[in-house]
């Protein structure tokens, strides 16, 4: 057995014909309901073939139901992992950040489907650490939808630890920002292991609680459980996308900074020492390259021209002398 309560139980049990499947299966006995016999039948059969049509990654596969001796049964795909509860509980501090981030985009994205298939509104009460096991593999599944709407008003599967303000009024409106603060008000436990019922609707800021948290994964959380449903991300898809910029700086490297190199000393100027003069010491005198003088090169201009000259001249008498006529004898 899995878990046992006053309207509840809940077995692990293996499949007879299948050898090595394992299911669960869970029994309801109903309790303070306001429907017959026959209508809580039909609500429940309704209900569990709606959930037999889901098909979601962070959603177990609903198998079978039936009703049997006044008690309703449902049949589902067994998921190895331990609860978030557990885990929490076991560990005895806040789960590492990254880990709540990953969950809390996987939970937005449940939210956002289940919405779509304008499930029960009730349905969204049951949202709590038991309801979701993580696997090995780090996906997080709701598995206990709860069937909570067979069940008067005043009959509560759970402390509502992370419904928002609005689903205690009256009218008990639902819409995507109610979700935005459920999903918001678990990551803030996840992240704090502060339970928000036992303040509702007085949170303490997140990084009051945990200081290693950044401010990105605080930002977010803050924004989400605002009492003002209009301050809240406006749905689960901006939420999401907050979720994975503050899980992508989280898991950025950390830029080192590096000592910025010193130039290279100037070379040194050569020095000799003088003669000693009549003041104490040994005076020193840099070696500088002397600049050649105008007069050098204009020398070796004129020099260069005169050989021109010569050379042009000679080569003139040498083609006058081989073309001069031979004297006859």
């Amino acid at each position: 057995m899995l878990d046992a309560s006053r309207i509840r139980n809940i077995y692990v049990a293996e499949d007879q014909h299948l050898k090595g499947n394992l299911w669960v299966v869970k029994q309801l006995q109903p309790v303070g309901v306001e429907l017959d016999r026959s209508a809580l039948t039909t609500a429940f059969e309704k209900e569990a073939r709606l959930i037999a049509t889901l098909e979601h990654p962070n959603v177990p596969r609903l198998i079978d139901f039936f009703v049997q001796d006044s008690l309703l049964y449902i049949v589902r795909e067994y998921v190895p992992g331990t609860d978030l509860h557990a885990l929490q509980a076991q560990r005895g501090e806040p789960l590492p950040e990254k880990d709540v981030l990953k969950i809390g985009v996987q939970l937005t994205s449940l939210m956002n489907y289940l919405l779509r298939k304008k499930l029960s509104p009730v349905v969204f009460r049951e949202l709590s650490l038991q309801n979701l096991v993580l696997t090995r593999e780090g996906q997080v599944k709701l598995v206990d939808f709860g069937f909570s709407h067979l069940f008067s008003r005043e009959t509560r599967l759970g402390p509502p630890d992370y419904s928002a303000p609005e689903q205690f009024s009256e009218e008990g409106t639902i819409d995507a920002r109610t979700l935005v603060y459920n999903v918001g008000a678990l990551a803030y436990h996840l992240l704090t292991g502060h339970n928000p019922g036992t303040s509702p609707f007085e949170l303490p800021r997140p990084s009051d609680l945990n200081p290693a948290l950044s401010g990105a994964a605080c930002a977010v959380v803050e924004k989400a459980t605002q009492n003002d449903r209009r301050k809240r991300h406006k749905d689960l898809n901006e939420l999401c996308k907050g979720l994975e910029n503050a899980l992508l700086q989280k898991m950025a490297p950390k830029r080192q900074r590096l000592p910025r190199p010193s130039p290279p000393p100037e070379p040194a100027t050569p020095t000799i020492p003088l003669p000693p003069t009549s003041g104490t010491g040994t005076q020193r005198v840099s070696l500088v390259p002397k600049k050649k003088s105008n007069d050098s090169a204009a020398l070796t201009w004129l020099v260069g021209i005169l050989l021109t000259i010569l050379m042009g001249g000679g080569l003139i008498a040498i083609y006058h002398f081989l073309l001069r006529p031979e004297s006859s004898g």
